[in-house]
């Protein structure tokens, strides 16, 4: 499929068009082991009375912890890899990417308050934007999406827009 503006008003259609599914529970045993393989040592993390003294509930998550794990599957067969480790055909819910390059292209985030052991997690999403590009390599699509991570309560814990570069 060529990325033309064909492809991009196609995906336009699914601008404004909001998603939402449930993270669950963000538990201490998450938190600790998202910290230990970033190589975070920050007791924050890790001792929930050091939390407690410093005025948490328990034990905060790191601050990109919840936009890597708010996917977190398996993962695809090694055969339905490439040789770099990333998946062969990344599909983007309801837009049509088959034969495109879909790669990350960067995020930007708004931390309104820490992510504390015990909070459940839902996320809502939304693309909000996607314009057509000149590279060197040719045309590309930029679709940007926010996201907002919410607590049992409503309250909105992060924001971030996230872009992702179709060639």
């Amino acid at each position: 499929m060529p990325v033309d503006e064909a492809l991009l008003e196609s995906i336009r259609t699914s601008i404004g068009v909001e998603t939402s599914h449930s993270i669950g529970r963000i538990t201490g045993l998450m938190i600790r082991r998202y910290a230990r393989a970033i190589g975070e040592t920050n007791p924050l993390y890790y001792d929930t009375e050091f939390a407690r003294s410093c005025g948490y509930v328990d034990i905060i998550a790191p601050p990109n912890f919840v936009t890597a794990v708010s996917s977190w599957d398996e993962g695809p067969a090694e055969t339905d890899m490439r040789t770099d480790g990333v998946p062969k055909a990344i599909q983007l819910t309801g837009l049509p990417t088959e034969g495109v390059r879909v790669m990350g292209g960067g995020e930007d985030m708004e931390f309104h308050a820490p992510i504390a052991a015990g909070t459940s997690l839902v996320e809502r999403s939304m693309m909000v934007d996607a314009e057509l590009r000149e590279g060197s390599r040719g045309k590309f699509i930029v679709v940007s999406y926010r996201h907002e991570f919410v607590d049992e309560v409503g309250k909105t814990l992060l924001t971030s827009i996230r872009k992702v570069l179709l060639r």
